[in-house]
């Protein structure tokens, strides 16, 4: 708003500075240097005229100048320059000390609004602080005084704005500015006001076009401003509506409706450089991306409510309320919300990929290699106050639903909470929990989850890798991770995940496989063929651990009745891949004797190796160590011939020859 008076400023600056040329020789530098005086006194800039001046008298006052440029003494960078400015004024009114101007106009306007490192604008000097300020005088006092201006046309063609802010590492651009406005007044009659532009930020690859037109009706003696047929397009959304601002500026008070009929989310997203062009992300092309929307607004200095705030959305109602409260030196930002959401069908929007398209390793390796770098918002959770709440219910994909999605949010003295109560999933329910703690500088993070009787059979389209097992899963998960970015939470993450399958059945081709392998080494022919296909175990249960993130060395634990598998390993994340070294053993009594095999091999750990890309088919994923697998062999057959030596030993010798015996037999097999 300090911007706009100072604007205002300039150009009632200019107006008093034409009644300096009525007397004068118009284009000398003494008028020149007259003008720019003026100007320097009552706005603290600096202007420079480096073209021609001209004046005429009849049938209006007004002057014409060339090469116009504006300046903060205070700072190296201008503040804005035209290649012409014109401006006229109604001459008796001028006078009687009313300011009645008839037209404004220039050509290849260029303004740049820059604020530093620290927060200071460009615009900001001692004088026009103290003039905006006006030495404590009320705010709506000094609007008054600008009641008696007017201009009868405004008019600015191929203008462009510079943003940027240090501050935020921000950077705008505004360029095309085309804005035509007739009978502007600040009394209370109506006028109105055409704006274009197209707008570019410094991570968008193309301009987009912007339009703002309004009816408008100010009456600055009572602070009262109100936009009327109100729209604003940005290809290819047009949003409609009206808002009456009162008290205006300093008890400030504003309501409004607005309303935007069907339009191309995903194409207004890709215009504003949201989302990349064409297919993306999964969503389908031929998908029926249609949203409209409408609201209600009213707010004031203090805060800003946005009420029924309701979305039409894959093929639902999404009804939103948001209530915003402006920080203050003693409260952040708060912010509050509700979404409440009847079955959204999001099929459209996720086009299934074939096995290739999933494949794709420069893909998934473009998102290893971005997403570890990614910040946490730490920033952000330190400096607001959030307490929301999603409702919806149903979320359908394809043949995948979700059924009672209930979300809570909140975020208080630099702690994020986020709570998930139980989602109803695969005939099953999941649920969890995470917090984010900013409080001690390096971010801490606690993620827990529980997943109850969710049926593997129903899970398996959606994730091949589960096809050799059926049942009903149960899990429980606990970890916690430090560090300010995603590759450092990655890297400290630390904790455990147990889980266990009941009324299950399981493929073990690939335990087959592996025990098919070992038994071409053994001595003793095992008929692993004869083994079942499928086995329904009553027991199964493990356990992963962290300890030191993600793509440390992890310990892993799957007991299936008599098998056990045990061991470690770690996966890679740029190679996609992983490398488990596991220890498979088949228990003997008392467990059940689900997996059989002789019990000369009862509780030996046979060594596999389970190394492969994630890509890699199951079958392919693990191979006995064939060199170790040897020793036990020969171990094993050592172990049996003393024991069958042993038990002759007792068996066949007198007792008093059974020591002599076991001696000799030690020396021979050492």
């Amino acid at each position: 708003m300090k911007f706009l008076i100072r604007f205002l400023m300039v150009l009632a600056a200019l107006a008093v500075a034409t009644g300096i040329l009525i007397v004068s020789l118009i284009n000398t530098p003494s008028n020149k240097a007259a003008i720019s005086e003026t100007v320097l006194a009552a706005t603290g800039y600096k202007l420079t005229i480096g073209g021609e001046l001209s004046l005429r008298l009849f049938p209006d006052l007004g002057f014409a100048l060339t090469d116009v440029r504006l300046k903060n003494p205070a700072f190296p960078q201008e503040l804005a320059s035209a290649s012409s400015a014109v401006v006229s004024v109604e001459l008796a009114p001028l006078l009687r000390g009313q300011v009645e101007v008839i037209e404004i106009s220039t050509a290849d306007l260029h303004a740049n609004y820059f604020i530093d490192a620290n927060g200071t604008s460009i615009w900001s000097t001692e004088e026009t602080e103290q003039s905006t300020d006006n030495d404590g005088e009320p705010p709506a006092a000094r609007l008054a005084g600008l009641s008696a201006f007017s201009v009868d046309r405004l008019r600015i063609d191929n203008a462009s704005i510079d943003i940027q802010d240090a501050s935020k590492q921000e950077l705008y651009q505004i360029d095309n500015v085309s804005l035509d406005s007739s009978n502007i007044n600040f009394e209370g009659r109506s006028f109105s006001l055409e704006l274009q532009f197209d707008y570019e930020n410094n991570g968008m690859s193309a301009a987009v076009p912007m339009a703002l037109s309004s009816d408008l009706q100010a009456d600055l003696s009572v602070g009262s401003i109100q936009f009327s047929d109100l729209k604003l397009s940005i290809t290819p959304m047009l949003l409609t509506g009206a808002i009456t601002v009162s008290g205006f500026p300093s008890e400030l008070a504003y309501e409004g409706t607005f309303a935007a009929e069907a339009f191309d989310l995903f194409a207004l997203l890709e215009s504003l450089n949201l989302k990349e062009a064409g297919q993306g992300s999964g969503f389908g092309l031929e998908a029926d991306r249609m949203i409209s929307f409408s609201t209600n607004l009213n707010g004031s200095s203090e805060k800003t409510t946005l009420g029924d705030f309701d979305l039409d959305f894959a093929g639902a109602l999404i009804e939103t309320d948001v209530e915003v409260r402006r920080a203050t030196d003693l409260t952040p930002l708060n912010v509050s919300y509700s979404v409440d959401a009847e079955a959204l069908d999001l099929t459209p929007f996720f086009a299934k990929q074939s096995v290739e398209a999933e494949k794709t390793a420069e893909a998934r390796t473009e998102a290893a290699q971005y997403q570890p770098q990614a910040e946490l918002p730490v920033e952000l959770i330190t400096s607001i106050s959030l307490l929301g709440a999603v409702s919806i219910d149903s979320v359908t994909i394809h043949d995948m639903q979700l059924r009672d999605v209930n979300v809570f949010t909140n975020i208080e003295d630099g702690v994020l909470d986020i709570e998930v109560l139980p989602i109803a999933l695969f005939e099953g329910s999941a649920q969890g929990a995470m917090r984010l703690s900013t409080r001690n500088g390096t971010s801490e993070l606690e993620v827990t989850q529980a997943i109850n009787n969710v049926s593997l059979s129903e899970l398996t389209p959606f994730i091949p890798r589960f096809y050799a097992v059926n049942g009903d899963l149960q899990a429980k998960s606990s970890f916690t991770a430090k560090g300010n970015t995603v590759a450092a939470v990655l890297d400290s993450l630390a904790g455990t995940s147990a889980f266990a399958i009941t009324e299950n059945s399981v493929d073990i081709g690939v335990i087959k496989q592996v025990f098919t392998a070992i038994a071409a080494l053994s001595p003793n022919a095992e008929a692993i063929q004869q083994w079942p296909d499928v086995i329904r175990f009553s027991d199964i249960a493990g356990y992963l651990l962290l300890k030191d993130g993600l793509t440390s060395q992890q310990d892993i634990r799957l007991r299936m009745d008599n098998l056990d598998i045990s061991g470690k390993g770690q996966i890679d994340l740029d190679a996609e891949g992983f490398n488990y070294d596991l220890l498979i053993t088949v228990l003997g009594a008392p467990y059940a004797q689900t997996i059989p095999i002789d019990e000369l091999y009862h509780n030996v750990p046979w060594p596999i190796n389970c190394s492969a890309a994630f890509a890699d088919n199951f079958n392919q994923y693990c191979r006995p160590n064939f060199t170790t697998v040897r020793d036990i062999f020969s171990q094993i057959s050592d172990n049996a011939l003393r024991n069958e030596l042993q038990t002759i030993i007792t068996d066949q010798l007198p007792e008093q020859l059974q020591d002599s015996a076991r001696g000799l037999l030690r020396s021979l097999l050492k």
